[in-house]
């Protein structure tokens, strides 16, 4: 989903010069990165607005609101963007304890999409890791149940594993163990990239925001000269944001 972008229509949503603002998005699952760049997305904060186009234009199964960060926000990707969703078919009563899948006991994670008759779109999330499922011709919302996930090809199969991994280990602890959300390595640049944006978008100047990333390192007059290698990192980090805000769902956000 690509639009066209101008900076002057981009809202404000965070103070680019308080990190705080961003710091919960460094424990956070990539897909989260997608959300902060998809709500500064002036295409897609008017069409939530009007509630047109379909939301699969941008990737989602409904309209979440723009105004939420990450933390708060619980967008349903839909399986054409997120590779990770499990296609999952009820199989009766689990006889096996083991087994047994019960949507009532993640509760305090859950969120629910119902487009039709026949598919359930379910998003279990604390706001920094998201796993999702699918459910066709059934309800999760009947009990303990036995669950039958679909998968196929080998790369195919490799994010639905993910998923599979994490939806166990969630359901028999009640939480999600760090080995299975480890940190990403990229959250500290992704995090420069969308206070950049907000500082572009809140007209901000190249220099004041290099002293505000880098401190003191940045020389106060002659920075062009002084401190060329913070200016290309500035203008790094711009055409970056650009890229980001003109096409949210074009990164890396879904592929691992």
């Amino acid at each position: 989903m690509e639009t066209t972008m101008h900076l002057e229509d981009v809202p404000v949503v965070a103070d680019w010069r308080n990190p705080a603002h961003y710091v919960s998005l460094l424990a956070c699952d990539r897909r989260a990165f997608a959300w902060e760049w998809l709500r500064r997305n002036p295409g897609y904060r008017s069409a939530a607005a009007s509630g047109t186009p379909d939301p699969g234009t941008f990737g989602l199964v409904a309209f979440a609101d723009p105004d939420l960060p990450a933390a708060d926000a619980r967008p349903i990707w839909a399986p054409k963007v997120d590779p990770h969703v499990l296609d999952t078919y009820v199989r009766g009563y689990a006889s096996e304890q083991d087994d047994q899948f019960d949507i009532r006991a993640l509760a305090e994670f859950v969120s629910v999409e119902i487009k039709d008759d026949t598919t359930e779109h379910w998003l279990l999330s604390n706001g920094q890791w998201y796993i999702r499922i699918d459910l066709h011709d059934g309800t999760l919302l009947g009990g303990p149940l036995l669950l039958d996930h679909h998968m196929q090809g080998l790369a195919s199969a490799e994010p639905k594993m993910v998923a599979l991994r994490r939806l166990i280990a969630l359901s028999r602890h009640g939480r999600l163990p760090a080995g299975l959300h480890p940190k990403e390595v990229r959250a500290a640049r992704w995090v420069l990239e969308l206070r950049t944006a907000d500082g572009l978008a809140a007209g901000a100047t190249q220099h004041a925001m290099a002293r505000s990333f880098f401190g003191q390192s940045v020389a106060l007059d002659r920075w062009k000269l002084e401190s060329a290698t913070y200016r290309l990192r500035i203008q790094r980090l711009a055409q970056a944001a650009r890229r980001n805000l003109s096409a949210p769902l074009n990164g890396p956000w879904f592929k691992n």
